[in-house]
């Protein structure tokens, strides 16, 4: 039995992408016309450097629809280092 393809293998397979430099307004566009709710955000060499939604392309629509959509994508990018903890004696 074949198991569910995940979340990063659809990414990889996934032909609808933008670049940073896109705007909200490309990006409603991509998103009607492939019906879709979530974007990947491409970077250099193909790199993801974020993700966005419809919901962040709907927020921004009213401060400007010309807006790039590095400004209102959540960036995806390496996990940050855990906190140090102080030890008491």
């Amino acid at each position: 039995m074949r198991q569910k393809p995940s979340f990063a293998e659809k990414l990889s397979t996934m032909e609808v992408a933008l670049v940073p430099t896109d705007t909200v307004l490309r990006a409603l566009g991509v998103m009607e016309r492939y019906r879709v709710r979530l974007l990947p955000v491409l970077g250099e060499a193909g790199r993801m450097v974020g993700l966005l939604s419809r919901e962040h392309v709907m927020s921004a629509w009213e401060v400007d629809p010309l807006l790039p959509v590095s400004l209102v994508m959540a960036a995806c990018g390496a996990p940050r280092p855990p906190e140090p903890r102080l030890v008491s004696w």
